[in-house]
């Protein structure tokens, strides 16, 4: 049975490990039978930039980010949080959400995990 799931990290990749550890997550969902949509908010964002392997946990994330990339696309980035990161050089598809439409994505799911 297919799932809806949502994915959200807002977590600082600068300090701690838990936005590493929700990419992780989202890859293991993501390779079964669910839908995953993953938005990144906040400092997240950093995670999508040539700079991963300098975050806490960055070089093991930036390996489950390249199997997920082949799960889900796009990844959802907060306006907001696009707006203060330079996202220009990703290598991953993106698309903007506003705050509105990130909680109707959250409404939508059937599953949600915040990291």
């Amino acid at each position: 049975m297919t799932r809806r799931i949502l994915v959200l990290i807002r977590s600082d990749p600068e300090k701690t490990h838990r936005a590493g550890e929700g990419i992780r997550i989202a890859l293991g969902l993501a390779s079964g039978e669910h839908a995953v949509d993953v938005v990144l908010t906040d400092r997240a964002p950093l995670l999508l930039t040539p700079e991963i392997e300098g975050l806490v946990d960055g070089e093991m994330t930036e390996k489950f980010l390249a199997a997920l990339k082949g799960f889900i696309s796009p990844f959802y980035v907060d306006q907001e949080s696009a707006g203060k990161i330079d996202l220009s050089e990703s290598d991953y598809q993106t698309a903007l959400l506003s705050r509105e439409e990130m909680a109707e994505k959250i409404a939508a799911a059937e599953s949600f995990f915040v990291f």
